[in-house]
């Protein structure tokens, strides 16, 4: 199984490499892991445009893949409950793809494109952050399928 995590933003500060690099590491030793990290626009005339903008490029990461678009709006899960979620696109589709916008959100056209809208929580989070919670409940869901004792309840 693949996975590949698509990130509007910035390059990330040093602390927010360290802290990817173990779970990382660790879904590495259990699928594939591609982390994709497409730059900001910085020449717009307006949010709307801005993000129509990123959306094309994030488009060329939607192919062929079970897309789940990181969305405020989206549904929410414990981590027991995503990790079911998780269980059930391995089973199937060869390839699961989750887009983080940039700071500005996401397109609409991505999050009508995308299979499933996920939110992390209702509280508004730092993009940075994001990537290293998205990564951790991977991590998680992938210990609790597997039967690790790194979840406990």
């Amino acid at each position: 199984m693949k996975i590949k995590i698509v990130s509007v933003g910035n390059k990330p500060p040093k602390w927010v490499s360290e802290s990817l690099t173990p779970y990382t590491t660790r879904i590495k030793q259990q699928c594939s892991l591609e982390w994709v990290e497409i730059k900001s626009e910085t020449k717009f005339d307006s949010i709307f445009q801005k993000r129509r903008q990123e959306a094309s490029k994030l488009l060329n990461y939607t192919k062929d893949t079970y897309l789940i678009a990181l969305d405020e709006n989206g549904l929410q899960y414990s981590s027991k409950e995503f990790s079911e979620k998780i269980s059930s696109w391995i089973e199937n589709f060869p390839s699961i793809t989750f887009i983080i916008g940039g700071a500005d959100g996401l397109d609409s056209s991505i999050t009508n494109l995308s299979s499933a809208n996920l939110s992390l929580s209702k509280m508004t989070l730092p993009h940075h952050l994001v990537k290293i919670f998205l990564a951790e409940q991977i991590y998680r869901s992938l210990s609790i399928l597997n039967n690790h004792p790194y979840h406990r309840e």
